[in-house]
């Protein structure tokens, strides 16, 4: 039997195109026992976004067919901004004006350790967004 009950597992939404790097964070996140719904394009994961409400998403900004600055707004439409924790994954370095309307829980510059981005995860589980809060952390 599966030591996490189905019940308790969280569910994270990855989004991100480079398809090996959504496997390792799948395969790391399933470790933790996490439900996980991965998508390398935008648009697939919308359906996920408002049919499932996910308890954390990751995310992507430069995606082949959006711009995941999108689906953060999505998150705000849907009125899960403030009851979803976003951690945005990204090469760019992060633009504050931005930043400060799309509110993410933490920003993780590529490339990174795993284990910050479990450790961004897990945080963003244990507790509800503070308003206005984002975790900046540069990639290695």
């Amino acid at each position: 039997m599966d030591k996490h009950r189905e019940s308790d597992r969280k569910t994270v939404l990855v989004v991100d195109d480079d398809r090996l790097l959504v496997k390792t964070i799948e395969l790391c996140l399933k470790k933790r026992g996490h439900n996980v719904r991965a998508f390398q394009k935008g648009v697939d994961a919308v359906k996920c976004l408002v049919d499932e409400r996910p308890d954390v998403v990751v995310l992507d900004i430069r995606l082949p067919d959006c711009d995941g600055w999108f689906l953060a707004r999505l998150l705000d439409k849907l009125e899960l901004a403030d009851k979803v924790p976003l951690i945005v994954v990204s090469v760019l370095e992060p633009d504050r004006a931005v930043m400060a309307e799309a509110r993410p829980y933490a920003y993780i510059q590529k490339p990174f350790d795993m284990g910050q981005l479990m450790q961004a995860v897990e945080a963003g589980l244990a507790k509800q967004r503070e308003q206005g809060s984002t975790t900046c952390i540069a990639g290695g």
